[in-house]
């Protein structure tokens, strides 16, 4: 049976990566005429994955639920990118996908050790 520990840490950064991916968009389009700032909640999501994985339920292939951003400001052009909000929530992400990894690599060397004390 699969570490549950590590699913979670796996469901962390998939979700991460999939934000970047949304952010990275964003800021491509900041000078995009009527281009509408997305996201995704990164905690909505882990939710979502931990209620499968303490189901039992396979959580590979999952689709994230994209939203546009309401809190910013529209620009003349009708776009919504503000960059250094962006830039934030990329810094922000990039920490919790950095932690998710660090978590993991750790965990997977306990196990690793583990199997060689025996």
């Amino acid at each position: 049976m699969p570490d549950k520990s590590m699913m979670i840490l796996e469901k962390a950064m998939d979700i991460a990566t999939y934000r970047r991916k949304v952010l990275t968009s964003n800021i491509a389009n900041a000078e995009t005429p009527g281009y509408k700032a997305k996201d995704i909640s990164f905690q909505v999501e882990m939710k979502k994955a931990l209620d499968d994985i303490n189901n039992g339920n396979s959580t590979s292939g999952s689709t994230f639920e994209v939203f546009e951003t309401v809190n910013t400001m529209q620009n003349r052009d009708g776009n919504t990118v503000n960059i250094d909000v962006e830039m934030a929530k990329m810094a922000e992400n990039s920490l919790t996908y950095n932690t998710a990894v660090q978590l993991y690599s750790r965990k997977a060397r306990m196990l690793r050790d583990a199997l060689k004390a025996r």
